[in-house]
């Protein structure tokens, strides 16, 4: 007589069936959920394949939530130009990695002007194509495709492309920002991402910036719903930073103050300064290589003590190539792009000064101690951003 089935037993919530071993034993359903919640998103989501139970088990939903409550560590989102089609046109790929370095995911996007990504934390990625119409990458779909937004326009060369969330509705936005004539105003627009079965979206009319821009990577970082800007000709340390609200679509009135500069300098002597979003707030990053520093100032919100934003010194950092001499125009910089939950921080450093036709490499700095780690590279990398979402829907 055959052995009855085995029982059923609910795991968090779910129905998972005992699984049989090789050696015809019986896996408990509650270990073998344990186990498989250990490994990372990419190996867990291939063993869907070994049977219809764990394909069951690896699907369902709360052990995806599970899974992301054990594997607390955002990815970064890469984007690369390691690829050409047939004609010779260099073509952009965007990654999902990990911070030890392992892809999780891999979108073709096609042609796209490298220069013209940028991304949300919720996997959302905007691309210009070479045709100059906008593309969106959501790699929360199932299928991670690329779609044209659906203005149907070509944008001129000289306009820059911004992608931020709305504070209050969560919205996704587009800032244009076009530089018709140097020396005049810049024109600039907003469009609203729309959702599946909404209607057309269309770009509406967006009031100048109170002075001029700086629009390229590095120059720009959302935080908060607001979209900001280094000014293009700036005097750093008092009022050179314009600042763009997504969901009231105007630009403030006021200049935002920087954090307190370095000693003045001639101009290819000064630090670089960059534009970072981290732990929601504005990061403003001072690499001096003259003092082998690189500090980050954090603009933190008031308490009961100061009512308004102030700056907060939160880290300094010395990366390798402060050791080595020093090269304005073709030397390495360092972009924070997120601080991990042990206070880690993630960096991406750009080869030849960050110029689109450079490589870069993953570092994961370590604060208390100092050390450093270089987990992944790129030879032609066009974007990084922060991806926070849930992988184990993502991997297929």
């Amino acid at each position: 007589m055959a052995p009855p089935p085995p029982k059923r037993r609910r795991v968090d919530g779910g129905n998972y069936p005992l699984l049989a071993t090789s050696n015809d034993g019986v896996l408990p359903a509650d270990l073998l959920h344990d186990i498989l919640l250990r490994l990372p998103a990419r190996p867990a989501c291939r063993l869907r394949a070994v049977c219809r139970p764990w394909r069951a088990m690896l699907s369902d939903p709360r052990f995806a939530a599970a899974h992301t409550a054990r594997h607390p560590d955002p990815h970064l989102v890469v984007a690369a130009c390691d690829r050409f089609d047939a004609g010779g046109i260099e073509l952009v790929d965007v990654y999902l990695v990990d911070v030890s370095g392992d892809v999780a995911k891999r979108v073709p996007a096609g042609r796209c002007d490298p220069d013209e990504v940028s991304s949300t934390r919720d996997g959302v990625a905007l691309l210009v194509g070479n045709d100059r119409r906008l593309r969106v990458l959501d790699a929360a779909s199932s299928a991670g495709t690329v779609s044209l937004v659906p203005d149907d326009e070509h944008h001129p060369i000289n306009c820059s492309f911004t992608l931020g969330r709305a504070a209050s509705s969560g919205e996704h936005k587009v800032l244009r920002i076009c530089t018709v004539v140097q020396g005049e105003r810049q024109v600039c627009a907003v469009l609203t991402l729309a959702a599946a079965g909404r209607q057309i979206a269309r770009w509406r009319d967006a009031p100048s910036p109170p002075y001029a821009v700086r629009t390229r990577r590095g120059d720009v970082a959302v935080a908060g719903g607001v979209a900001y800007f280094l000014l293009r000709h700036a005097s750093y340390g008092a009022d050179w930073l314009a600042a763009f609200d997504l969901a009231a679509e105007q630009w403030r009135p006021d200049l935002v103050d920087g954090p307190p500069p370095a000693a003045w300098r001639p101009i290819p002597d000064r630090p670089r300064v960059t534009l970072a979003e981290l732990r929601g707030a504005l990061v403003v990053a001072y690499d001096d290589h003259r003092a082998a520093a690189l500090d980050m100032w954090f603009l933190l919100a008031g308490d009961g003590e100061q009512q308004q934003q102030h700056w907060s010194k939160q880290y300094t950092v010395t990366m390798p190539y402060h050791r080595r001499p020093w090269r304005w125009d073709g030397g390495e910089s360092a972009e924070p792009v997120v601080v991990l939950d042990d206070g880690r921080i993630v960096f991406w450093v750009w080869a030849g000064g960050g110029s689109r036709r450079g490589g870069g490499v993953m570092r994961v700095y370590d604060p208390i101690t100092g050390g450093h780690t270089d987990v992944a590279t790129a030879a032609r990398c066009a974007h990084v951003g922060v991806y926070t979402g849930n992988l184990m829907s993502l991997v297929k």
